[in-house]
């Protein structure tokens, strides 16, 4: 009796394939075994009406069955005892303690999933259905396909040109190795985001950084000018966002749990405001930097410049319509009001700011805080919670409210917090994407240079007496290539970025989480997938799991290697052209 029991339970198979078990991000407690659990052909996902989850197991469903994984870059190593259930997975049942909650900060995400051996159910619990899609994500990484053998068994390779089957897009011949599996999952940061900057580039398409000094993309009622004039024209085509466009893409997020929030960038960053309300912007249509290229004397940040003049009533008229339309058009409870590099000598350039100013005994910095001050005042009156990029307290110093989000991207995440706010990580030396590629101005001579220039004698002397005498990196010469934030950042450094770097404890509880970030100057629709993944998935597991494991041990690059690495082959079977991190091997 006991014989005919085990005989149900499993079987041994020999010789045959040790599969890995590669998943991404690595789950927060992941218990296997040695047990491979085959997928019956009528298996199916159990769940409770609630509202986004049956379209969530309908696209895995799909997924799971049309993607038919199998490992690309992992040891295979010939096992002549691999284990083989007698019995085969027949269901996935989900079941969720709170169905109604929305997704918002902070939600629960948390998951379980139990994959027995004993039984032919697996069980995924969460307490939302957010948590729930999470797992979905896991058990759909979890299931591989066992791959073409001959009649000897032997493993099939095809050559270019011949035709693989791929017309099987049942459950047969699918499995999960490694079972039996518990996992426990929970994000280490409840706000895990992408920066995408729709300015600079347009993406017929995260934190959506709407407009810039370079366009004004998004139709607006009350407002019209500003993307009627605002907006880049291409082909007699204005490339603007539409109220359906972006509640197409709302809903699109919402259901797969991802959060769309907006940021209207101001004061500075407004020069496209100019080409509707040019009397509300200094400095519109001036070359940034003038003929002597001092950098203490530009107007803006890079080409195109303009601010929105703070001393105005009109200027506030306008910034609280904008404010107004766009926080109802985003279902999100924050609103992003940028605040980032403000350039006092572009205000200087307009004699109406400056007549304020010598009237009132004011500064650049007291007019920033006059104007930050307005803009929060309208983002809370649409009931949002603000979020700002840090320069106002960490280099202005100015006393904004402890309940402004500050997003970190120069300074250490220390500094922000120190001084008691909440914090979102995305400093631009580990994540900012759209670093390395050299610059973008056309008027740049600065790349022609036939030789290498003459290393000066001060510089070489200090560098022998260091021992690093092959440390000078002219711009073209293996430096910076022209570009500001160089180097590169490979998903190693990405995966590097310790957000909790040089903080207490209790400190790091500040940290909401973080976003990397893509501008958009050499980056539109051709080449945001290869600039965005799988670098994006690198940050994404540092967000999820943490740097740091649950026995506090740094996660090490080289375990990741492999399991990023299969990855990235994933999501070129799900339609994404990401960048490939090394050769194939064999």
């Amino acid at each position: 009796m006991q014989l005919f029991i085990l005989s149900l339970t499993i079987a041994i198979v020999s010789p045959s394939i040790a599969w890995a078990t590669l998943l991404w991000p690595a789950p927060q407690s992941f218990v296997k075994g040695e047990v491979e659990l085959n997928l019956d052909t009528t298996f199916h996902i159990d769940a409770p009406e609630a509202k986004h989850l049956q379209e969530a197991i309908d696209r895995y469903t799909h997924l799971i069955t049309h993607e038919r994984w199998t490992p690309v870059q992992v040891p295979l190593t010939q096992s002549t005892n691999v284990t083989v259930s007698g019995r085969t997975l027949a269901s996935l049942d989900i079941k969720i303690k709170y169905k109604d909650i929305p997704l918002g900060f902070d939600v629960d995400e948390s998951y379980t999933l139990e994959i027995p051996v004993n039984t032919r159910k697996a069980t995924l619990r969460s307490n939302t259905v957010w948590g729930s899609i999470r797992g979905l994500e896991t058990f759909s990484q979890l299931v591989q396909s066992r791959p073409e053998r001959n009649d000897q068994g032997e493993l099939i390779y095809y050559e270019e040109d011949q035709e693989i089957d791929s017309d099987n897009y049942g459950f047969e011949g699918l499995f999960i190795p490694n079972a039996p599996i518990k996992i426990k999952d929970y994000p280490k940061y409840p706000h895990r985001g992408l920066m995408l900057d729709t300015s600079r580039n347009f993406y017929p398409v995260f934190h959506w950084h709407l407009t810039d000094s370079h366009s004004f993309p998004l139709k607006l009622d009350t407002v019209p000018e500003l993307a009627r004039e605002g907006a880049y024209k291409l082909h007699q085509k204005r490339l603007v966002y539409t109220k359906d466009d972006v509640k197409q893409i709302i809903d699109y997020a919402y259901e797969r749990g991802v959060r769309v929030i907006p940021e209207i960038d101001m004061p500075a960053h407004t020069g496209s405001w100019a080409a509707a309300f040019k009397d509300i912007t200094t400095c519109t249509g001036l070359h940034y930097l003038d003929e002597s290229n001092d950098w203490s004397k530009r107007l803006a940040a890079e080409p195109g410049t303009g601010q929105l003049n703070p001393v105005l009533g009109k200027t506030y008229e306008i910034v609280e319509k904008v404010i107004s339309e766009v926080a109802s058009l985003f279902t999100d409870a924050w609103f992003h009001g940028g605040g980032d590099e403000p350039v006092y000598n572009c205000w200087n350039q307009d004699k109406r700011v400056t007549d304020y100013m010598k009237k009132n005994n004011a500064t650049g910095i007291d007019l920033l805080h006059l104007f930050l001050k307005k803009e929060l005042d309208f983002i809370h009156k649409s009931k949002k919670t603000a979020i700002l990029w840090e320069d106002p307290v960490t280099n202005d110093h100015l006393p904004l409210s402890k309940d402004v989000i500050m997003q970190v991207w120069t300074n250490p995440v220390h500094v922000a917090v120190k001084k008691g706010y909440k914090v979102i990580a995305s400093n631009y030396n580990f994540w900012y994407l759209d670093c390395g590629h050299g610059g973008w101005n056309g008027n740049d001579t600065s790349y022609d240079e036939q030789v290498a220039p003459k290393i000066p004698k001060s510089v070489a002397k200090a560098l022998s007496k260091n021992n690093v005498d092959d440390n000078y990196r002219p711009q073209n010469w293996g430096g910076s290539g022209g570009d500001w934030c160089s180097p590169f950042k490979s998903w190693q450094r990405v995966y590097s970025y310790d957000m909790a770097f040089n903080l207490t404890e209790t400190e790091a509880l500040n940290i909401l989480g973080g976003e990397v970030a893509l501008w958009s100057e050499q980056t539109d629709t051709t080449t945001l997938d290869v600039r965005l993944w799988p670098r994006t998935s690198a940050a994404a597991e540092i967000m999820w799991s943490g740097r740091y494991d649950k026995n506090k041990h740094k996660r090490d690059i080289g375990d990741a290697m492999p399991r990023i690495f299969d990855w990235r082959y994933r999501l070129l079977q799900r339609g994404i052209n990401t960048e490939a991190l090394q050769p194939l091997w064999w």
